[in-house]
């Protein structure tokens, strides 16, 4: 009985230097992907709170001009960091009867390693109809 103990103890030694190395490389892929990703989801919370700033704020959406609602936008940027040039390039504001959309559209490229890059797109609309819908593009109706 000993001696079968001691022969399955022999070939029970864990994880080879090969293995190892599989399971490093590995992980260390997916901290990389965290690190690349990671800044760039939370820069969109900071354009998402930027558009909803603009709907909590004294003056109605509605009543400002285009040039306000960029200046506005762009210090909200300035001050909270936000440093890639897709948000403050793609402000756009398009009025209709009685409501005004504002949109920030963009999309951000970095480079995850040699020549492949990671691009991530966002859609940050706010409708001054909806405002509790703040930062998600309408629905589409799908058609068949």
């Amino acid at each position: 009985m000993k001696a079968n103990t001691i022969k399955l103890l022999k070939h029970q030694r864990g994880l080879g230097m090969l293995q190892w190395a599989l399971v490093i490389a590995v992980a260390g892929f997916f901290i990389l992907f965290a690190f690349k990703v990671i800044p760039l989801y939370a820069e969109n919370t900071y354009v998402e709170s930027a558009l909803r700033s603009l709907e909590t704020g004294s003056e109605k959406l509605e009543q400002m001009t285009d040039a306000e609602i960029k200046s506005k936008l762009n210090n909200f940027y300035m001050i909270n960091n936000v440093r890639s040039e897709g948000p403050t390039r793609n402000i756009k504001v398009v009025r209709e009867s009685e409501k005004a959309v504002v949109t920030v559209d963009y999309e951000t490229r970095v480079p995850l390693f040699w020549n492949i890059d990671l691009v991530v797109s966002f859609q940050n609309h706010l409708d001054s109809s909806r405002p509790g819908q703040c930062c998600k593009p309408p629905a589409t109706p799908k058609t068949k």
